[in-house]
């Protein structure tokens, strides 16, 4: 069996489909249908049923695949290793953040860490926490932004933000004229809210639920913009995290109110795997945000 061909294997699965793991891999339909086929006579078992709607593995075939991930990852790591022998002052570090935070929380400290590290290069890739998590566990993200409770066994992290919800209403809003709000004063409201997959949703619909109402929800959107403008244009309510509320002044006709009864805090860290390897610029880019935002502030 060769890597390249358990590689093609992987790669089908993992899209579902042949025609969209040729495009991945940038070779012919035709040519990683007969890599498979050549792995089931190989192996002398079948790895894939094929129906017309999707691909199906077989128990075979979910045992290929979980080593073949295995292998990839080590191979991965391997590269990595070598690359930071060959170049140790270079790399680049794929870091996962979503909206509540965003890139711009990070400009200043990309362009001073950029100063003392030019041939170093930080991605950014954004979505929800869940898909965040599972992309670190994957290896296919070098560390992410990760809300508290974090699982101390399989993950390394600091804490480096903290706050609490609050709701944002028009300046003309009946709820604006309130030094602070109760959820259950939002039962009758309109919510412009994280989509799925974004862990404040999963806390809006529980908060709101535990008191006994099922929010109203004419919105759901990852730009958390477009939730405030639509509040500026008094079509309804939105809930955010305090970190956003310094870039919330910034839009008109809208009020920033303390969400009580209960109160949520949250805690938001940044996280990587324990015991995987870290490359040279992503150690370095921990130890620059360390020192810069400060654990736990």
């Amino acid at each position: 069996m060769e890597l390249k061909h358990l590689q093609y294997f992987t790669e089908v699965v993992k899209h579902g489909s042949f025609s969209k793991a040729a495009e991945a891999l940038f070779i012919s339909q035709p040519n990683i249908s007969n890599v498979v086929k050549n792995l089931e006579e190989e192996l002398e078992v079948k790895l894939l049923i094929r129906t017309t709607r999707r691909l199906e593995l077989t128990d075979a075939g979910k045992l290929l695949f979980r080593y073949g991930q295995q292998i990839s990852q080590t191979l991965q790591q391997f590269y990595q290793e070598l690359d930071d022998t060959k170049n140790s002052n270079k790399g680049y570090v794929k870091m996962g953040i979503f909206p509540m935070v965003g890139t711009e929380f990070f400009t200043d400290l990309i362009a001073s860490f950029h100063k003392q590290y030019p041939e170093i290069i930080v991605r950014f890739v954004e979505d929800g926490a869940r898909g965040l998590n599972e992309k670190l566990l994957q290896g296919e993200l070098d560390l992410v932004i990760m809300y508290f409770p974090i699982d101390e066994e399989a993950f390394d992290f600091f804490s480096f933000l903290k706050g609490d919800l609050r709701v944002v209403v028009h300046q003309h809003h009946p709820l604006a004229a309130y030094e602070k709000v109760k959820w259950e004063e939002l039962a009758d409201e309109n919510f412009i809210i994280f989509r799925e997959g974004y862990i404040i949703h999963d806390i809006i619909l529980k908060e709101c639920r535990k008191i006994g109402f099922e929010p109203n929800i004419i919105c759901e959107t990852s730009q958390w913009n477009l939730m405030l403008k639509m509040v500026s244009n008094q079509q309804g309510i939105t809930i955010l995290p305090q970190s956003k509320f310094d870039e919330i002044q910034d839009h008109c006709h809208v009020k920033i109110l303390p969400l009580v009864e209960p109160e949520k805090n949250w805690n938001i860290g940044i996280a990587w795997r324990k015991e995987s390897y870290l490359s040279f610029a992503t150690r370095t880019w921990i130890e620059f945000l360390k020192n810069s935002l400060g654990e736990g502030t």
